[in-house]
């Protein structure tokens, strides 16, 4: 296997990011599907999205520390537009109107499956009616968070999968978007079965923003630089002080260049321009701390003072 895996890097990356896309769309369709047979979770394809869609403007919610800098008056007005929390988000005490996550195997980070579960355990009531969606399910094996969800966080839960594209470079991921949309990965329509996303999970909620229609995408928490989250903050999240996933100084694992890894920045710069910027959406960040400014530019005071209105 790992012999033919060396000889498939080695192919014209044209051939190689259509095999691995026809490869990798086999494999998750197939273990997606049984999964949900196992779990009883409806496919991420049933649902709905028309319906759901309450705003011209969606805010994705990450998990960086410059989300406490956000004010109480900006809460207002997010509120009353449609958002969406990032993995584990549920410790703000913000619900949003939708909310995904990654699955955690077990044997991946246990100390991590443990605490996530109990996360959602404890916020399951106050989530009854945010949609949720599921990704990442790798495996069939036990001792996973899909297997093993508290049955009150079950509701109006769905099961789906993200597809990235073979690329080492800006060059290769804009030949692969490219051929994502030929397939109609980002055109807009009611109902999905999976989500472009390359990276982080930025990126998918960009696609998600995309293919719902939303005229403008707000990144809030977005910071890409250190690994520190706004739960690393104990003097306002003093049940998290013990969480030690990850060093809050290492430089955010996406935002890195790796052999197979773009970094985050191009890659949300590359998505804009080909995916957003066609369909009219305009992109922001809600501080400027974030590395993706100024190219990703700040969303204005104007901006908030309009979405406080309609």
């Amino acid at each position: 296997m790992n012999i033919l895996r060396s000889l498939a890097k080695s192919l014209p990356h044209p051939i190689l990011y259509r095999l691995y896309h026809h490869k990798r769309f086999r494999e998750e369709i197939g273990r997606t599907s049984a999964v949900a047979l196992r779990t009883g979770l409806p496919l991420l394809e049933s649902l709905d999205l028309a319906r759901l869609k309450t705003s011209d403007t969606l805010f994705v919610l990450g998990s960086a520390g410059s989300i406490n800098d956000i004010s109480d008056e900006k809460w207002q007005i997010i509120g009353r537009h449609d958002s969406v929390g990032i993995n584990f988000w549920p410790v703000h005490q913000f619900v949003p109107r939708f909310f995904t996550f990654e699955n955690i195997p077990h044997d991946w980070h246990p100390a991590m499956y443990k605490i996530f579960l109990s996360l959602l355990e404890r916020r399951a009531n106050v989530y009854a009616n945010t949609v949720k969606i599921i990704t990442e399910v790798k495996s069939l094996e036990p001792k996973q968070v899909v297997f093993d969800l508290p049955e009150n966080f079950r509701k109006n839960l769905y099961l789906g999968f993200s597809m990235p594209v073979a690329a080492r470079n800006e060059e290769e991921l804009r030949t692969g978007i490219c051929y994502l949309r030929k397939l109609g990965a980002f055109t807009p329509r009611d109902h999905v079965s999976w989500l472009f996303k390359y990276g982080g999970s930025v990126t998918a909620m960009m696609a998600l923003g995309a293919v719902m229609g939303y005229k403008r995408i707000v990144l809030c928490g977005v910071d890409l630089n250190k690994q520190n989250t706004f739960y690393n903050d104990r003097e306002r999240y003093p049940e998290c002080r013990d969480w030690d996933f990850i060093s809050p100084k290492e430089v955010h694992v996406t935002a890195r260049r790796l052999p197979w890894l773009v970094p985050a920045q191009s890659a949300v710069r590359i998505l804009k321009e080909l995916i957003l910027d066609p369909l009219g959406i305009e992109l922001y960040v809600e501080n400027r701390i974030s590395t993706l400014y100024p190219e990703i530019p700040l969303a204005p005071q104007s901006l908030f003072e309009e979405l406080a209105i309609h």
